[in-house]
C-alpha cells in the first residue's frame, strides 16, 4: 500500500503545488491503486477532479498533516507515505519526503519571522524522520547534506519537468495583445529579485518594449517586496495570477523571458518558457545552470549593468540560441520517468 500526502490539493497552485499535482498524476497512471489522501475542500486545485481522493479528518493544512494524516496511516498498517511539498508528519517514519530547497535557512530575511522559524523546524524534522529524501537538483542535494546533516545515501535526485498542460497548450496559436515585451513569471517575493529586474528594464530604456510581470503575493509566508516605484509606469504591467492558457500565450509571444532569482532549488518557469520557444535569461546562481544547461542565457542577478546588457543583446540578436536547441533541453525531463523513480524508492520501503 502506497499513499500520497495530498494536502496540496486544498491550496491554490503555485510552484510546489504544480510539481505535486504533476507527479501525483504520473504516479496514478503507473499504479492506479495508490491512495491519494487529502483534507476536505480540495476544489482549489484544478487537478482535483483527476484523482480519486480519500478526504479524511476535520482539520486542514499543517494541522491535518501532523495529526489526522498520521493517525489514519497508523490505523491502516503504516503504509509508505509520499510527501511532495517539503514537509511531512514528524511522528511518522515510513515515508519519503520531497524537499525542493532550503531558502528559509539561507535567507530567513526573505520570510516572515514566523514562517522562517516554522519551516526550519518542520522541514528539518521531516528530513530526519523520513526514510528517504527526494530532491529536484544536485544543487539542492548538496544543500540538504550540508545544512540538514542528512547522509548522501539517503537522498535521491529526481528532477521536475514541463507541466503537461503547458505542453498541450503550446501547440495552439495565440494572438499577441501586448506588442513587444519582456516577461517575468514568479511569485512576488524577495528571492525572485524583481527589483533588480525592473531597475535593469528601466535602464534598458526601450520605449518599444514593455515589462510584463505575472505572479501574486503570499503575505503569510514572505516579506513584502517594495515595488511601488514601478506600479505607475505605463510600460510595466502587473497581471497577477493568470490561467495556464494566458500564461502560454505570454510565453509564446514574449521577446524575452527573464527569471533572475537569487536562489532556486529547480526553477520551473524557465523550463516552461524554453519549451514554448521563448528566449530565456536566468541567473547564473544555485540550480539554474544545472537545469537549463546551454538552452538559456545567463547573467549576474546582483549586477544591474549585466542584466541590462544581456537583455539588450538578446533583444537585438547579438546573442543567439536556436529555439530548437532550447526546447531540446526540456525533453530530457519527463514526469513519467520521475514518477517511476519515486515508485521504485517507495517499493524498497514497502
Amino acid at each position: 500500500m502506497i499513499c500520497v500526502n495530498a494536502r496540496f490539493l486544498a491550496k491554490r497552485i503555485t510552484g510546489v503545488e504544480r510539481y505535486a499535482s504533476e507527479i501525483s498524476l504520473a504516479l496514478i497512471k503507473i499504479d492506479p491503486e495508490i491512495f491519494i489522501l487529502s483534507p476536505h475542500n480540495v476544489l482549489k486545485n484544478p487537478h482535483s477532479a483527476s484523482f480519486k481522493v480519500i478526504e479524511l479528518g476535520f482539520t486542514k493544512d499543517y494541522l491535518w498533516e501532523q495529526i489526522e494524516l498520521p493517525l489514519f496511516l497508523k490505523q491502516n498498517n503504516n503504509p509508505v507515505l509520499i510527501n511532495l511539498t517539503n514537509t511531512a508528519p514528524i511522528f511518522y517514519n515510513n515515508q519519503i519526503t520531497v524537499i525542493h530547497d532550503l531558502a528559509f535557512i539561507h535567507y530567513p530575511e526573505w520570510y516572515t519571522k514566523k514562517a522562517a522559524l516554522f519551516f526550519k523546524l518542520l522541514v528539518s524534522q521531516s528530513a530526519k524522520v523520513s526514510k528517504r529524501i527526494i530532491t529536484v537538483s544536485h544543487f539542492s542535494k548538496q544543500e540538504i547534506i550540508k545544512y540538514l546533516n542528512i547522509p548522501s545515501e539517503k537522498i535521491i535526485v529526481i528532477p521536475e519537468a514541463v507541466p503537461t498542460n503547458i505542453l498541450r497548450l503550446r501547440e495552439k496559436k495565440y494572438l499577441n495583445n501586448y506588442g513587444g515585451y519582456i516577461l517575468s513569471v514568479s511569485s512576488i517575493e524577495p528571492r525572485k529579485n524583481l527589483i533588480n529586474l525592473i531597475e535593469a528594464f528601466i535602464k534598458l530604456n526601450r520605449p518599444d518594449i514593455k515589462l510584463i510581470v505575472v505572479g501574486d503575493v503570499n503575505k503569510n509566508v514572505f516579506n513584502k517586496v517594495k515595488l511601488d516605484f514601478a506600479k505607475n509606469k505605463k510600460n510595466i504591467l502587473f497581471l497577477g495570477y493568470v490561467s495556464d492558457e494566458v500564461l502560454v500565450s505570454l510565453y509564446k509571444n514574449a521577446r524575452l523571458f527573464a527569471y533572475l532569482s537569487y536562489y532556486e532549488g529547480f526553477g520551473l518557469p524557465p523550463l516552461e518558457a524554453l519549451s514554448c520557444g521563448c528566449p530565456t535569461l536566468v541567473s547564473n546562481t544555485s540550480s539554474l545552470r544545472e537545469v537549463c544547461g546551454n538552452g538559456a542565457y545567463y547573467c549576474d542577478p546582483y549586477d544591474i549593468e549585466d542584466i541590462t546588457d544581456k537583455m539588450e543583446k538578446i533583444l537585438t540578436d547579438k546573442l543567439i540560441i536556436e529555439p530548437e536547441d532550447a526546447k531540446a533541453i526540456t525533453e530530457k525531463y519527463n514526469w513519467h520517468k520521475s514518477a517511476k523513480m519515486i515508485l521504485d524508492v517507495a517499493a524498497e520501503l514497502s
